[in-house]
């Protein structure tokens, strides 16, 4: 379902979300928060097999989930939810893989914010979230959908923010050079 925004606000009121966090804290934050912004259907999920069950039984539009979401039974290392988040972008019969997904983590390293990026979400956000930040993004994403991209190893928004010119800068591709500059090496 595509997000639908009124004049200057989103209208969430038709948007099924689904918070998927271990803690009963932030899964109660996030609901209030969203019923707040005027969401109607919120749905929770405190490790990954009820959040797979509610995606696929629900119709899950929307995704905020914890990097560190656990799988019961298993050893559970960190990024667990970013190994979730990943098997549903590279899952090509999933009905969900192109939804708008949000990872939130305690600590957004440089390196973790590289693997939710890799995984195919499309924000990270640093808990504890603020509500005007939580509701911007979402109004991002609404506002300015990024093109999917899809490769062997990767399905989701695109990574790159802003156009950069490369007209003038060195080509490192094979296929940017053409016969004549490779029979020159």
């Amino acid at each position: 379902m595509a997000l639908k925004f009124a004049e200057d606000s989103v209208n969430l009121s038709e948007i099924g979300f689904l918070v998927a966090d271990p803690s009963d804290l932030y899964r109660e934050l996030f609901r209030r928060l969203l019923y707040g912004f005027g969401a109607k259907k919120v749905m929770e999920a405190r490790d990954t097999q009820t959040a797979r069950r509610l995606m696929i039984d629900r119709g899950v539009d929307f995704l905020i989930c914890s990097a560190d979401l656990p799988t019961l039974g298993a050893l559970n290392p960190p990024g667990s939810g970013l190994a979730f988040v990943k098997s549903i972008r590279l899952d090509t019969k999933h009905p969900q893989r192109a939804i708008p997904m949000i990872i939130t983590m305690g600590t957004a390293r440089r390196v973790s914010v590289g693997q939710s990026r890799d995984s195919g979400v499309n924000f990270v956000l640093s808990k504890p979230v603020s509500p005007a930040v939580l509701y911007d993004r979402i109004n991002w994403i609404a506002r300015s959908p990024r093109p999917f991209w899809e490769s062997k190893s990767y399905f989701g928004p695109d990574r790159r923010f802003r156009e950069v010119d490369f007209t003038n800068t060195p080509k490192r591709r094979q296929s940017d050079t053409t016969k004549a500059e490779s029979a020159d090496v």
